[in-house]
């Protein structure tokens, strides 16, 4: 494909701004989308106003106005509502969370149209803060009724686009284990990326840790100059002896100066960055690699997200056995959904290879097909599908599909648990 013609966009949906950005061939990075121009910096309050008089729905700042006007009805909280099924009542009309965050997307996107107007997206990365699957869902639901499936779509935590942004830089950057703190109004955390070269793929894992509970965006606004001295004590407890060459800060919580003292003592034998747009840029590079501009073929991304086993099934294929994956390392977990069909022969033993890309082990399990429904050998269809009920947590579940119109399905179903 022509790169010319390819967009690519990376779109941070928080709970209080979003943020977005599109890939550039031309200078080879992502270039923010900013509702003023000129200005790099500038987040998308994640809110809605239905205006009372034209019933106009409006979006970020623009739906603020509207609102601290008087001149109508405010929705926020899309995250929120998205989470726990809550519908809003606007002038006696239901709207869905789906709904809400249809016309979100669907208004913050048209501002890519201002500076690319003809072409389609191509590969759209979503990333919020933590990947609930029924938020996931709803995000996925929202971008289908934009005619954005998942086959030009995905949803990433920040997590992981902190992995796709890390690692586009510099190479002289993640020599070393590479950490961000990210301190937003949803509190503050740690993440810690770890490099592993002995492995090939070279693997480059995430340990993410929450300090919210010692410092959040509420105990900050009362703390006053202990502030600075609890986050330098949370700093040095995270960086003990460990060989971080590089640290990355982002989120309002730094905003005010409070902790910059803090942040250049750090820089002391570090490289240190600091900026507001990292997760909605990693999204972008994560489009770009999925996309098939690949970059980071030697690397296996494991963020909080994804399992670290690969699954497949030994089968007899073309003459010979072979080992058939369901799903591989480095998958986001709530994305599994492998199924494949087998004739059994024979035995009726199913055989799972679980290879730990982390340790290197390789657990093979037998599991026995019991009370098969009668039928001569080789009559039988099989489908076998793998889902995740978490990141270490494999749901294999087997269904009887019939033989043709010689002998229909039947309700036989069994289902185990691989740990994964």
């Amino acid at each position: 494909m022509d790169t010319s013609k390819k967009l690519i966009v990376g779109y941070d949906l928080c709970e209080d701004f979003t943020q977005i950005s599109c890939y550039s061939y031309k200078t080879l990075e992502p270039i923010p989308i900013s509702t003023r121009e000129g200005e790099e910096y500038c987040p998308i309050p994640t809110v809605l106003c239905v205006k009372k008089e034209t019933k106009q729905w409006l979006y970020g700042e623009e739906a603020v106005a509207c609102a601290d006007g008087d001149a109508g009805f405010l929705v926020d909280h899309l995250l929120s509502r998205a989470l726990t099924g809550e519908e809003v009542e606007i002038y006696q009309q239901i709207f869905t969370p789906v709904a809400l965050l249809e016309k979100f997307l669907r208004k913050s996107l048209t501002l890519i149209k201002n500076h690319f107007p003809t072409e389609q997206i191509t590969k759209l990365v979503v990333t919020v803060r933590n990947t609930q699957p029924v938020l996931v869902d709803v995000i996925y639901e929202a971008l289908s009724l934009l005619g954005i499936e998942k086959d030009r779509a995905l949803v990433l935590s920040h997590a992981g686009s902190y992995l796709y942004y890390a690692l586009n830089q510099d190479r002289s950057l993640w020599q070393n284990d590479v950490g961000l703190f990210d301190f937003s109004e949803e509190g503050l955390q740690f993440y810690q990326i770890r490099m592993n070269r002995r492995t090939k793929p070279m693997i480059a894992g995430l340990v993410k840790t929450d300090y919210t509970d010692t410092l959040s965006y509420e105990l900050l606004k009362v703390m006053g100059s202990s502030a600075s001295y609890t986050f330098e004590n949370i700093a040095n407890t995270v960086l003990f002896k460990q060989i971080i060459s590089t640290l990355y800060f982002t989120g309002n919580g730094f905003e005010g100066g409070w902790a910059d003292d803090i942040i250049k003592s750090l820089c002391v034998g570090r490289r240190v960055f600091m900026g507001q747009n990292l997760f909605t840029k990693g999204a972008c590079y994560a489009a770009k690699e999925l996309s098939g501009d690949k970059k980071l073929n030697d690397f296996i991304l494991m963020n909080d997200d994804m399992i670290t086993s690969s699954v497949l099934l030994r089968v007899y294929v073309d003459t010979k056995y072979q080992e058939v994956p369901l799903t591989g390392a480095g998958e986001t977990w709530y994305e599994v959904n492998k199924s494949i069909e087998v004739i059994p022969d024979g035995e009726i033993e199913l055989e799972v290879i679980i290879k730990k890309i982390m340790s290197g082990e390789v657990v093979r399990e037998k599991v026995l097909l019991t009370q098969l429904p009668e039928r001569p050998n080789r009559m039988t269809r099989l489908e076998i599908n793998l889902t995740c009920k978490d990141k270490s947590a494999g749901i294999i579940t087997i269904k009887d599909l019939g033989f043709g119109e010689i002998y229909p399905e039947t309700e036989w179903m069994m289902e185990f648990m691989i740990e994964i």
